[in-house]
């Protein structure tokens, strides 16, 4: 994440170095200036997105986009000795980092160390 929004900021400053000599080579075309500024603003605002958005989903501790809460809670029911789960809670402590907890219900005479 970081890494990226630093190499589309070298990349950036490449672009305006580029547009300012090719307007004070020709003075005429100013207009580049408006059009690197958009075209750095949509990169900035694409690559920014997409971090805001992970960040927000560990903020707000929401199970991630990756992971499939119904299956993941299919596969834990068919273990042997497990008869039940009850409040399954997946979420990101940090980007790439996930937490489960959840309250698992076994047979009597399950041994719970085993389960």
């Amino acid at each position: 994440g970081a890494y990226l929004h630093v190499l589309g900021d070298s990349i950036q400053s490449i672009g305006v170095m580029i547009g300012a000599a090719i307007i004070w080579y020709n003075p005429k075309l100013k207009v580049i200036d408006p059009i690197c500024t958009l075209l750095f603003s949509v990169i900035v605002l694409y690559t920014t997105i997409n971090m805001l958005r992970d960040i927000l989903e560990v903020l707000m501790e929401s199970t991630p986009r990756e992971i499939d809460a119904t299956s993941l809670e299919r596969g834990l029911c068919e273990i042997d000795e497990v008869v039940a789960i009850h409040e399954l809670h997946i979420w990101a402590i940090t980007v790439g980092k996930v937490l489960l907890a959840c309250h698992v219900r076994i047979r009597r005479e399950a041994d719970p160390d085993m389960v």
